[in-house]
This record gives structure tokens, sequence and C-alpha cells, in this order.
């Protein structure tokens, strides 16, 4: 029985995003931390991105705002976070995108304070992805 052309084509789509999903997968795999290493370094490297405005010795505190990673095309992997950090008037808070990178470290890519989201909340679409949007303005009180 001879496969047709829609056939054909239908299974070089199957193979091309097997093949596709086997690559990012490889670099989820080739760039997150190892889970047990996970929280401890972007604990670390969330630390470093605030530490000027950090009160001293303080902390970070954060949520994920999506589990797992989110991969896109051959990027680095993307983590995004709700982060609360003190400052000598108070607390700041805001979204964080974040990429993992070679299993040891996180770069924050983009944060929006949520004074920014309140402003001009289409803004985070530009950012992150619809659901994470959803989440984000859920933290400021938008519908």
């Amino acid at each position: 029985m001879a496969i047709s052309s829609v056939g054909t084509a239908i299974l070089s789509l199957a193979m091309t995003a097997c093949v596709m999903d086997s690559i990012q997968q490889s670099h989820v795999v080739g760039n997150v931390p190892p889970a047990t290493e996970f929280h401890r370094v972007l604990q670390r490297d969330l630390d470093a991105y605030f530490a000027t405005a950090l009160v001293p010795s303080r902390h970070v505190q954060y949520e994920m705002l999506r589990e797992g990673a989110t991969q896109s095309g051959v990027s680095y992997p993307k983590f995004y976070v709700w982060a609360i950090f003190p400052l000598t008037a108070g607390d700041r808070r805001g979204a964080v995108r974040l990429a993992a990178i070679d299993r040891e470290r996180f770069e924050v890519t983009d944060f929006i304070s949520d004074d920014e989201i309140k402003r001009h909340p289409d803004r985070i679409y530009e950012t992150f992805p619809r659901p994470v949007c959803e989440r984000i303005k859920a933290k400021v009180g938008i519908k």
C-alpha cells in the first residue's frame, strides 16, 4: 500500500516535530541546573542580580509563576518567577524572566515591577507567555 503525498507530508511534519522536541529537550537538560541544585542556584542568582537594591543580608523571596522550563527553539530555557525583595524604604516586587545557562547559573533577562505592570499591563505580553501573564495580572490585582 502506497502512502499518499498528503500522508507523506504528515509523516514528514511529525518526524520534524519529533526532532525539534528532541533538540529542545536537549537544551533543557544541557542548561537547567540539576533538581538538587535548582533552587539554591536560582536563589543565589536572584540575590546577586538584585544585590544593589537589597537591604544588607536579605534574600529575594520568589514564587515560580510556571513550573518547569519554557523552551522555544534553540534558545536557553526560560523560567518565570514573581520576586519580592526588601529595600530600605519597603519591599519591591515584580515579574522576572530568567534564562538557565550551562547547568550552572540563571541570568535575569527581564524584570518588570508591579508598578510598571499596573501602569502598562499589556507590556507583559511582550515578554511573558500568556498563561504566565494571567498569573502576573492576578498578583497585581488586574483582571
